[in-house]
């Protein structure tokens, strides 16, 4: 039986980020490297990072309890972290694949379609993570990647994610559904409401309603505004967001003249669960109109979950396959404010209520950890390998094939500028 000795992890190049992909990324990473003796987390970054490797800054970042290998590769002279959101460097792309070539790992795993594909065309065995569906415009681009030999399989979250998959020529045994998870050490210990906004700063008598993500509209941000219009009494706290979402968020509170929107802007991992321990209710309002509700497994739903304050959310399919109306959180109609107060209200009323549904969503969210998800992983990947043509799988050849690419391209980019040169 073939054994998985050894995993890659190349990301987007992206980390440190604000972005919720690189938490998830980290934390799969950190679970992956308690249960695996090689594992490599490789990103870019510049050269003093390159020779630090795993920071203390970034450890606290994204609250991670254990070191592991961190790579960095170093393609920028120096970097101010972190990372913008629309980060992408294709010199790391090719960088970290010929990386990954040499070190000849059992597989390489991503997130990033065109390491992806890049990796599957010179012969590296790949399991892919995605949480999309595959995109009719470029439908031929993903196939070629769900049609390759290589490719190991998808590990996705939803399972209506694995029907798009396999309506677009997948086999249904090489798709892994497995629900984002939560790290449950970064809210250890507990901490009462009172406790937590001690040390937060934050005023006992008040009734906060919390929001922790990203101020993207289709996040929700109209509903909150609006909710929080209709409920003056009520102190909504919003924690997270980029410095221009911020400001767009506190033009608009002003344009309506709300006085009980408090912003908090981004905070790291282990500083979190205080926020969400000093909420009376947290709101996860995700909008029926953005292009991916349909495809959703919200990292903050989980985190909620284990801080054992009641979950008002959006009554979306794909956050119904987690949540449940009166029994793990309350559901209100997405982008109906009217329905969000009425729910807010219930759980202000009805404290009985408040804490079930608060203490069942945190029994039921011990099962979704990152150890248990990286667990189902590793299984599904050593299942998988046992199916790989080792004649077909070399890395040697692989990488000669990859770098004869590059040099060709390059020359094809070279010539015609040289000609041009010749002729003036």
């Amino acid at each position: 039986m073939k054994t998985l000795n050894n995993l890659i992890y190349l990301t987007k190049g992206n980390l440190p980020s604000k972005m919720a992909h690189t938490i998830q990324i980290a934390k799969m990473a950190q679970a992956f490297s308690q249960k695996l003796k090689n594992f490599e987390l490789v990103t870019s970054g510049d050269i003093l990072s390159a020779i630090q490797g795993m920071s203390s800054d970034f450890q606290a970042w994204y609250g991670l309890h254990h070191k592991f290998k961190l790579i960095r590769l170093p393609i920028h002279l120096k970097i101010k972290y972190p990372f913008p959101h629309n980060y992408e460097n294709q010199t790391f792309y090719k960088i970290a694949i010929l990386y990954a070539c040499l070190k000849s790992p059992s597989v390489v795993y991503t997130r990033t379609p065109a390491i992806a594909d890049l990796l599957l065309k010179i012969g590296v065995p790949v399991l892919w993570e995605w949480h999309e569906p595959i995109p009719e415009t470029s439908s031929s681009f993903y196939q070629a990647i769900l049609n390759n030999k290589n490719l190991l399989g998808i590990v996705t979250t939803l399972p209506h994610l694995a029907e798009n998959y396999i309506y677009n020529g997948l086999l249904r045994d090489r798709i892994l559904v497995a629900p984002n998870a939560v790290d449950l050490k970064n809210f250890l210990p507990y901490q009462d409401k009172q406790l937590a906004r001690r040390k937060l700063s934050i005023c006992q008598e008040d009734k906060i309603v919390l929001y922790s993500g990203h101020l993207y509209e289709y996040k929700g941000i109209p509903t909150i505004l609006e909710t929080a219009r209709l409920l003056p009494d009520y102190k909504f706290v919003l924690v997270g967001g980029w410095a221009d979402d911020i400001q767009k968020v506190q033009e608009a509170s002003r344009k309506i003249g709300l006085s009980n929107i408090t912003l908090v802007g981004h905070v790291n991992q282990t500083e979190l669960a205080s926020y969400l321990y000093a909420a009376d209710v947290l709101i996860l309002p995700t909008s029926k109109y953005w292009d991916l509700a349909g495809a959703t497994c919200p990292l903050k739903l989980f985190d909620y979950m284990v801080s054992r304050r009641p979950i008002v959310a959006s009554a979306l399919p794909t956050i119904m396959t987690v949540a449940r109306d009166k029994q793990n959180a309350l559901l209100a109609e997405p982008d109906d404010p009217d329905s969000f107060k009425k729910a807010i209200l219930k759980l202000f009323e009805n404290p009985v209520l408040a804490n079930t549904i608060a203490e069942c969503a945190f029994q039921e969210v011990q099962n979704f950890t990152w150890d248990n998800r990286a667990e189902q992983v590793l299984q599904f990947t050593t299942e998988r390998l046992q199916e790989v043509d080792e004649d077909v799988v070399s890395y040697r050849t692989g990488l000669m094939k990859y770098v004869k690419q590059e040099v060709f391209s390059r020359l094809g980019n070279y010539l015609p500028s040289l000609q041009s040169s010749q002729v003036r």
